[in-house]
């Protein structure tokens, strides 16, 4: 996917609609630029706090599909008020 590009007065250029939806770059995401050999390597970056990086793990995200697609299919139990009601559902 090649595309020439004009650099405006500003140093800027615009990234082609195709390329931000192929590499899933949304506006305000983070691009890391690299010079390499003469070549400009951009390279979409997403930050994530480090406290929070256990939510984007893979293994997370897929628990995440799953349950929302159980509570989309209604396949939740009900609200408990106590301990005692959740292990009475339980056992039924």
């Amino acid at each position: 996917m090649s595309t020439i590009m004009k650099i405006n007065p500003r140093g800027q250029i615009t990234i082609p609609r195709k390329v931000l939806k192929a590499l899933n770059i949304e506006p305000g995401d983070y691009i890391e630029v690299d010079l390499e050999t003469n070549q400009v390597i951009l390279k979409p970056r997403k930050l994530i706090d480090p406290s929070q990086g256990w939510y984007w793990s893979p293994d997370w995200q897929e628990t995440e599909r799953v349950v929302n697609e159980q509570i989309n299919n209604n396949q939740i139990s009900p609200v408990f008020h106590a301990a005692e009601e959740g292990l009475k559902w339980l056992d039924e």
